[in-house]
């Protein structure tokens, strides 16, 4: 841990872990410790670690073609984005291959501004679509992230789309805040955009910003918006698919398509391949325009998308999709009794096997407590459980492989850490630099 701090610059949490192997849900540090991945990595692993038919295929194909020039492409590559096409509705076919889910958003946005020939991009408020500087700009979570960037930020943006928050609503407004939220954002677009508005942007789940799960009308609102303003409606999926929610694509939870989709962590397999989708004809208007088809040194390259492609191909094949969505249930009552235990849960929020923890220092005000979440995700990495705390925000996102035994057994470890976290309440913890989203002694 001295060398990496000596020589590797970035976010750790404490306490400080060196992990050098795993299997399925496990992974394991150099001292032989054994955790639960609850993050499965950084929400990537949907088949946990060293699933058998994926490092089969690495080996394999380290030995046939590991890259090659963008200027040309791989059967790999292709048959991932036929099979990405294969599951999307309508006419969502065509990819646009990127390295980052940073870089799947920004060719997204390219996108709308080569179609429309407009230029705003609104995004919603506590989004997170990146950290590139156009990926930035449209990310509200807050945080330190973008202090000292803005000379260097797109200027043609408006953080205007008010979540639907339910949760932390205005006090007597939760049973029509999500009426309220689109009509908030309406008159903000008038005042706070050039109302030349090229894209829509919004995770179909604000992970980051607090699991916020929108419901069916709001959504159906959200591309009303897009729609009147002659705007393109993109749906950031970087986190959710394929089928974490117990869906194949969060979006396919509400009765809305997009006009653009983007993918990255769950749909790479850890590997560095993410994409835009879109349809054909999007496609061919956005060519030639605002660099698109956009490409790297990397986009699709063979091994990853050889690694991808495998991946995609099992979640269908063992209908992992179901799986999710029959585990989260489990997952989800469990934490319900969690919740009704311990007031420090002031909620429970998301779909399938990707859910979070609103740890709050009083249930009637839900005032956030950012000591007592990290407190929490402290002890629950000494029980033996790796989960990720942004704030007051403890998420949980198992590989879609997890057992119900292996459910019930992590969570009784988390729920050890919590009774730990509310016994011990004087060990200083040093948070304020495990993230560029943590909260920190200066922040609001």
């Amino acid at each position: 841990m001295d060398r990496d701090a000596q020589s590797v610059l970035g976010w750790r949490y404490e306490p400080g872990i060196i992990f050098e192997r795993g299997h399925g849900v496990f992974i394991t540090d150099v001292d032989g410790n054994d955790y639960y991945d609850m993050t499965s990595g950084m929400m990537c692993l949907v088949l946990g670690h060293a699933h058998p038919e994926l490092v089969e295929t690495i080996r394999e194909q380290a030995g046939r073609l590991v890259h090659h020039s963008s200027w040309y492409s791989n059967p790999w590559a292709i048959e991932f984005a036929e099979l990405l096409g294969q599951t999307l509705p309508g006419k969502l076919k065509v990819v646009n291959f990127a390295v980052t889910g940073s870089e799947a958003n920004e060719i997204a946005m390219r996108m709308a501004l080569g179609v429309t020939g407009k230029f705003d991009i609104l995004s919603v408020i506590r989004g997170l679509h990146g950290g590139t500087l156009a990926a930035e700009a449209v990310t509200t979570v807050g945080g330190a992230r973008r202090r000292g960037l803005g000379p260097l930020m797109i200027p043609a943006k408006a953080n205007c789309i008010i979540p639907p928050f339910t949760y932390r609503a205005p006090a007597g407004c939760e049973d029509r805040w999500d009426e309220i939220s689109l009509q908030l954002t309406e008159e903000l677009i008038q005042h706070a955009s050039s109302q030349q508005v090229a894209g829509v942007l919004a995770e179909t789940m604000m992970v980051a910003g607090g699991m916020i799960v929108p419901s069916n009308e709001w959504m159906k609102g959200l591309r009303r918006i897009a729609d009147k303003w002659g705007a393109l409606l993109i749906l950031d999926e970087a986190q959710l698919a394929p089928g974490r929610t117990g869906k194949m694509w969060g979006f396919e939870h509400y009765d809305i398509v997009p006009d653009i989709v983007t993918f990255a962590k769950g749909m790479s397999a850890g590997m560095p391949v993410c994409g835009t989708i879109t349809t054909p004809e999007i496609a061919e208007q956005a060519r030639g325009h605002a660099g698109i088809p956009w490409a790297g040194t990397y986009p699709q390259d063979p091994l990853p998308c050889a690694v991808a492609l495998k991946q995609l191909q099992i979640v269908l094949r063992d209908d992992l999709v179901s799986r999710a969505a029959q585990l989260g249930h489990v997952l989800r009552a469990r934490l319900d009794i969690m919740k009704d235990e311990y007031e420090c849960i002031g909620d429970v929020r998301g779909k399938g096997l990707y859910q979070m923890l609103d740890i709050v220092a009083d249930r009637r005000t839900k005032q956030p407590d950012y000591e007592m979440a990290e407190r929490v995700r402290y002890y629950a990495a000494a029980e033996g459980v790796i989960v990720i705390c942004v704030k007051n925000f403890i998420r949980l996102c198992p590989p879609t492989i997890i057992s119900e035994a292996e459910i019930d057994d992590a969570l009784g470890r988390l729920t050890r850490a919590i009774n730990r976290a509310m016994s011990d309440r004087t060990t200083p913890l040093h948070f304020a630099h495990s993230s560029s989203l943590a909260q920190n002694d200066n922040a609001i």
